[in-house]
């Protein structure tokens, strides 16, 4: 059996997610691979003690890689302030751990570094997926559908041809849209919904989220329902069809399974087009060298795929290659993937 000295344990933090993918063990052909949800901007005293929790789940390792994208959680004033945290965390949990963090320029850097550049640590997590997806598919779209939101990763000749960085440059240059397959808010994603044959304007609040969309049409089981209900109730096909009519300021006595439906498919479109404008937008920059393959990665892969197809490009599911459970964690598991190489390399 290996020791726990020749494992390496990746962890991507996100603000709602934490994931972690182990590698090293013997006779295994992948990683371990365990998800946590945690909202971590309520309890954001308890990080260190749901990562504990994580790693007894999955087994603990001397080094670690972590990518992260918790800084960006409002209970952060700022990055620097997340990034300080979520190392400090890391150090209050595994103390006797060597720890290393991925940036965005594909280098990993001690838990000192890291403090000193929290620019370049800051929402890495895409890269490092991009990276190690690049090797199998040299011409390709990453289209990585989260929980939270969407990366669009362009990969051209083997390597990661993303423009924008930051978050707020990958914004603007479409490799980042903010919609996910769980948590994005309905009235963030249309203004507007059918509703007996015409068009109603939605409530903006947080009635209903993409979840109860999904959950509704029967493209995620009730157990995928992994974030908070926006009204504390549960999380079963009905109490999703009351949220969804909630949003047109109705209730399942004024509103029928036909008109949730309805609301439901016009929902589901909308985040499909969302996700397609972003995919067009790095098609357009690349020109000619876009790809014509979209590799489907993420919780909300089935989101992914209705964007590729209408979009042009054949999708390509990561699962087929690393498993279902590591694509969903594809962050995770590239990071320790990728300092497990650096050990090697280095030790040779």
């Amino acid at each position: 059996m290996t020791s726990i000295g020749n494992r390496i344990l990746g962890w991507d933090v996100g603000g709602a997610n934490i994931k972690a993918a182990r590698i090293g063990d013997e006779g295994r052909p992948g990683p371990a691979v365990v998800e946590r949800p945690f909202a971590l901007w309520r309890e954001p005293y308890r990080l260190p003690v749901v990562l504990s929790e994580v790693a007894d789940r999955i087994g603990n390792a001397r080094t670690m890689a972590l990518t992260m994208t918790a800084e960006l959680a409002d209970c952060f004033a700022t990055k620097r302030e997340g990034v300080a945290f979520v190392i400090d965390a890391f150090r209050a949990a595994f103390p006797a751990s060597e720890l290393w963090v991925y940036g965005v320029d594909g280098r990993f850097r001690s838990a000192a570094e890291a403090r000193q550049q929290p620019r370049q640590v800051a929402a890495a997590n895409w890269m490092a997926s991009a990276t190690l997806v690049a090797r199998t598919f040299p011409d390709a779209l990453l289209v990585d559908v989260g929980s939270t939101t969407t990366d669009i990763i362009p990969i051209v000749a083997g390597r990661v041809a993303a423009r924008g960085r930051t978050d707020s440059s990958r914004l603007r240059t479409g490799e980042l849209v903010y919609t996910g397959s769980l948590r994005t808010p309905v009235c963030a994603i249309v203004r507007s919904v059918p509703v007996g044959g015409r068009r109603c304007r939605v409530a903006a609040e947080h009635f209903a989220v993409a979840a109860d969309v999904h959950l509704w049409l029967g493209r995620i089981e009730e157990a995928d329902y992994t974030c908070d209900t926006p009204d504390g109730r549960g999380r079963s096909r009905a109490e999703a069809g009351a949220r969804l009519a909630r949003m047109i300021c109705a209730d399942r006595e004024t509103l029928d399974s036909a008109g949730i439906t309805a609301i439901a498919e016009h929902v589901a479109r909308a985040q499909v087009h969302q996700i397609g404008r972003g995919i067009r937008q790095v098609m357009r920059r690349l020109g000619s060298a876009s790809p014509g393959v979209a590799v489907l990665a993420g919780a909300g892969t089935f989101v992914g795929r209705a964007a590729a197809e209408e979009t042009g490009l054949t999708p390509r599911g990561l699962a087929s290659e690393v498993g279902t459970a590591t694509a969903r964690s594809a962050p995770a598991a590239a990071v320790a993937r990728l300092l497990s190489e650096l050990v090697v390399t280095e030790g040779a």
